[in-house]
């Protein structure tokens, strides 16, 4: 037991593929059909065999869209065969055939679909025309096939916000879990983030939740493989040059995680250290989110205006003035 090293990771992602049949304004990998897949069977296999060092609790497949690689179903069984804790997948559902259904029933523990709507309307806003109609069959798909643990995501942007109730009905209906995912402009969604951000009514919720101090620890207790073998402390941040940690092709796993280069690199981005949140009062009740925090900032103009009434309300929760 001496020898034996123990890692805290919850979960890991292997982004298979930044190509994607999709083109949503919001993501943060700006995924689209035109990329190209720098890792073939074999070269996951080796990467898969380093995480496996880590032996995370959760190992989540994702992209891009993972499906639309042809040997999908290969890397899958591979890490099934070599993996006992929970596989998850993420996808958009619109590639689902007879065939990967059945080997998605058989080694995947649960199943994560992105909707980022409430209905066709604020699905296609997002998304693309009739895109909602196939993504609602492929879950019923998933549903029909035995797939128990099916998660259905809504995004939070000025097309869904305040039909919270709406999303979960739906998700009531399709028998799956609801998770609604807050905005995050990064990606491509800093390049539309002033088409998609909600009203800054939304920010107004806070005076009824509870208060709490949950800063994210990226790196952690996760990691991003991004799909050319580069190593990251999570998806969202696999944008900034300055947190790449090591590539999995290059350099063993263990002294990845060990570099103090990105450790430092990441703990400048803490709400004491950023500069234009380093002095405020209420830092640490306003950040959880590194990227969202990045994001928000990336626009003087939003961010000025998030930052005043955000101050303002946990102001007067925190200090009563």
């Amino acid at each position: 037991m001496k020898n034996e090293i123990i890692y805290p990771y919850q979960i890991v992602y292997l982004s298979l593929t930044n190509r994607c049949n999709l083109r949503c304004k919001h993501c943060v990998a700006s995924a689209c059909i035109e990329e190209v897949d720098h890792m073939n069977t074999e070269d996951w296999k080796k990467a898969i065999n380093q995480v496996l060092i880590l032996n995370p609790k959760e190992i989540n497949l994702t992209g891009g869209e993972p499906l639309i690689r042809p040997d999908f179903c290969e890397i899958l069984e591979y890490l099934r065969g070599n993996y006992k804790g929970v596989i998850t997948l993420s996808t958009n559902a619109l590639l689902l055939n007879d065939r990967l259904m059945e080997i998605i029933k058989k080694n995947v523990d649960g199943v994560s679909v992105s909707l980022d709507g409430f209905d066709s309307y604020s699905c296609t806003k997002v998304r693309g025309e009739g895109i909602y109609d196939r993504v609602i069959a492929g879950i019923k798909k998933l549903k029909e096939a035995g797939m128990e643990k099916v998660s259905v995501s809504m995004l939070e942007t000025k097309y869904t916000y305040g039909h919270n109730q709406d999303f979960y009905k739906l998700c009531e209906e399709l028998d799956v879990k609801p998770l609604i995912r807050r905005f995050a402009p990064s990606g491509r969604g800093e390049e539309n983030q002033r088409e998609l951000l909600p009203s800054m009514e939304y920010i107004e919720k806070l005076e009824k939740q509870h208060l709490s101090c949950a800063l994210c620890q990226p790196g952690k207790k996760e990691l991003n493989i991004s799909e050319n073998g580069d190593v990251y402390p999570c998806a969202p941040l696999s944008n900034l040059e300055n947190l790449f940690m090591g590539n999995l092709l290059e350099t063993p796993i263990t002294e990845i995680i060990e570099n103090p280069a990105w450790k430092e690199e990441l703990e400048k981005l803490r709400p004491w250290r950023m500069e234009k949140c380093k002095d405020c009062d209420v830092n640490l009740f306003c950040h959880s989110c590194i990227n969202f925090t990045l994001g928000m900032q990336s626009d003087e103009e939003i961010f000025q205006k998030f930052c005043e009434k955000q101050k303002g309300h946990l102001e007067k929760l925190l200090w009563g003035n």
